[in-house]
């Protein structure tokens, strides 16, 4: 994923603050740096869902034989669709119905016990069209631009896990397959017997079925031509038999391991130590951290990774909470907090032990910030120029601004809870900001327990 879709994106801390969408002092960049050197750009905070995942394998596997072998047709649907001009076209447009595909079928699955909605993009949305359109009037469109979500492509099952994927190396960002990837993919899937049907049986309705609809611009069919196709019960069927529940069958779970790097270095570490919390606990990040770094004595340059974000992540929450703290509405003389924020500067400066850190130069700037000597106005109020700054940079407004006479004056003031409004309190709790893909791991747990 993108540093720059990664802007769009982070997990709610609803301890720290009521709005979780604004980053206000650029935080993300930061953190998803160190972060990622540990996972390697293969686990982030949208893709966390191995079923998920494994709908997106199997469509792509789908989509490489129908290439590979029948190019015929698709070199004729090329021709008498108008949007399916190049191979992607063809690839996005098909990836886009197969999910829809999904997203119906679980829609009007027999919803007993052991079929787990939960996790299928598009559910909601679904519920929404059902109950106000006619069954003959919602169609299944195989085109980029089409699906159940909006902005689909890049939001739906292809779009969220499309740079783990690509990471994990099943493709470009063409979706051009990398065929050593696929190569060790077919030796198990084609060994899934349940599946193997499936996969046969959706290939031969794709190219006799969707790939004859009559569509001027791209192949769609309505849901009422969809439910009464003498093999609706047996695709329909074939999903639920092989993805009814979250968790994977063993060689699959073995496969997504592999692939996700959880079976070796630090991402094991962290791995097998987030997963020991108790389920009904929250996770506590340094705690786990300090438990990972101890898998990790015979591993130093695995162990230098965690390090790295035991170092810097006390220094982006510090700074995350002064800055928080001074966005309250009820703090208005800024004197009033004199004491507060010098002890806070000196915890900052006595923590920055960033001697082995490779910093950003995102860090590098906003810890110059920090530590900068002065009086406590003079360092608040560079503070608040580098907010400013971030802010303007993407096109925001700035949360607070220091006036002349040391007042401060609030745009927009989220209120810290209860539980962490002082610097006590804070200090007590010792609360990580930001989360380091932990809550991630615990959801990708799912397919595997």
């Amino acid at each position: 994923m993108t540093s720059k879709i990664k802007d769009f994106f982070t997990l709610p801390d609803l301890e720290l603050s009521q709005e979780s969408s604004v980053d206000p002092l650029g935080m993300q960049i930061i953190w998803t740096k160190y972060g990622q050197d540990i996972f390697g750009e293969k686990i982030n905070t949208i893709a966390n869902d191995l079923r998920v995942l494994s709908f997106n394998l199997f469509h792509h596997h789908l989509l490489r034989r129908i290439f590979h072998e029948h190019s015929e047709e698709i070199v004729k649907a090329k021709k008498q669709y108008l949007n399916w001009q190049t191979e992607f076209d063809v690839k996005a447009g098909l990836l886009i119905f197969l999910e829809d595909l999904v997203t119906h079928i679980f829609y009007h699955s027999d919803k007993t016990e052991d079929t787990e909605i939960l996790g299928v993009l598009g559910m909601t949305k679904a519920r929404s069209v059902y109950s106000s359109t006619e069954n003959n009037l919602i169609f299944l469109a195989a085109d980029k631009r089409m699906g159940v979500l909006k902005n689909q492509l890049n939001l739906g099952m292809t779009g969220r896990y499309k740079g783990s994927m690509i990471s994990m190396h099943f493709f470009d960002r063409a979706f051009s397959y990398t065929p050593n990837t696929w190569e060790q993919v077919d030796r198990f899937l084609l060994e899934w017997e349940e599946l193997k049907q499936l996969e046969n049986l959706l290939i031969e309705w794709i190219l006799k079925v969707l790939l004859k609809s009559t569509g001027k611009e791209f192949p769609k069919i309505s849901v009422e031509q969809l439910l009464n196709d003498k093999n609706w019960g047996s695709i329909s069927g074939g999903y639920l038999t092989c993805f009814r529940q979250r968790e994977l069958p063993k060689a699959l779970q073995d496969f997504w391991r592999d692939k996700l790097g959880l079976n070796s270095g630090a991402p094991k570490a962290l791995f097998t130590a987030v997963t020991q919390t108790e389920e009904s606990q929250p996770i506590l990040h340094r705690e786990v951290f300090l438990k990972a770094i101890k898998y990790l004595e015979n591993e130093p340059s695995e162990k230098k990774k965690l390090e790295a974000v035991l170092t810097v992540e006390p220094i982006l929450s510090h700074a995350s909470f002064i800055f928080r703290f001074l966005a309250q509405p009820q703090v208005q003389k800024l004197e009033d907090h004199y004491p507060m924020l010098e002890n806070m500067r000196k915890i900052i400066i006595s923590e920055s032990n960033f001697y082995e850190v490779d910093v950003t130069p995102r860090l590098k700037l906003l810890h110059k910030v920090l530590i900068k000597e002065g009086t406590i106005s003079e360092w608040v109020k560079e503070l608040f120029i580098y907010h400013k700054n971030i802010m303007i940079g993407r096109g925001g407004n700035v949360w607070v601004e220091l006036t002349e006479n040391n007042t401060l004056k609030h745009y927009f003031s989220p209120q810290l809870p209860d539980s962490m409004n002082t610097m006590e309190k804070y200090l007590e709790k010792r609360h990580w900001r930001h989360t380091y893909y932990l809550e991630t791991l615990i959801s990708i747990n799912k397919g595997f327990n």
